[in-house]
């Protein structure tokens, strides 16, 4: 990621977890828009689950948010030779300017590697209403290197395949949760929770209204589970 700024490479990442897959079955379009990706991440425990059931294991889960962080904390920097800068599109009205606030704090406080050069909070439109050229243009005038997308993941990746040809960021990605995690405003959960697959508990712990995702996402893994073993299984 870091070569990708460095050399103004075109780079969409994007970061399947088990909500990702379950989208995916029943929306083609969002299953393009991970297909279409430049580097896709393993971000949750039953990818890598589901992996090892179907006989092509996974050496690691690599959450979109850990990857942010270790950029944060300087990964990179010998390529890069300077500060990332990070522009926030998404999340709870006020979120993503207290994102860049606390980046730019961290910086100036010589504990960070990231400057936040920009923040909109476009609220509850469509692909469509927030991809007028005011919002582009005022995106690609941050001179950002990294784009972070907050808007829900079938509509966050559906705003960057929409405007991908428009952007001039290196980087985009749609990382739902950090903005949240940067600003504050709900804690991460603690790796003991994160290795044992159990950081879904910890989230509906601190936003009960994913409760309704994430049991719908559980009924879904369990038949994926059962579609993966029949298939191991059949060629066994």
């Amino acid at each position: 990621m870091s070569r990708a700024v460095r050399d103004g490479q075109r780079l969409f990442l994007s970061t399947p977890n088990l909500n990702f897959l379950v989208a995916a079955q029943a929306d083609a379009a969002f299953a393009e828009s991970v297909h279409a990706s430049d580097l896709s991440v393993a971000d949750g425990m039953p990818v890598l689950w589901l992996a090892r059931l179907q006989g092509t294991p996974l050496p690691e889960r690599v959450a979109g948010s850990t990857l942010f962080d270790e950029l944060r904390c300087g990964a990179g920097r010998a390529v890069l030779g300077r500060p990332i800068k990070v522009y926030f599109f998404g999340g709870p009205p006020g979120v993503a300017q207290k994102a860049c606030d606390v980046l730019n704090a961290e910086h100036a406080q010589g504990r960070g590697h990231m400057l936040g050069v920009g923040a909109q909070s476009p609220g509850f439109g469509s692909v469509e209403e927030m991809s007028d050229s005011a919002v582009i243009d005022a995106i690609n005038a941050s001179g950002a290197d990294f784009l972070v997308v907050a808007l829900g993941a079938k509509k966050g990746q559906a705003w960057i395949m929409h405007n991908r040809g428009r952007l001039t960021i290196p980087v985009v990605s749609h990382l739902g949760a950090v903005v949240n995690f940067v600003a504050g405003t709900v804690q991460r959960a603690p790796l003991a929770w994160q290795r044992l697959g159990l950081e879904w508990l910890w989230r509906i712990r601190q936003e009960p209204q994913l409760f309704k995702r994430y049991w719908s996402d559980g009924w879904a893994l369990l038949r994926l589970v059962g579609q993966a073993v029949a298939r191991r299984k059949g060629t066994g």
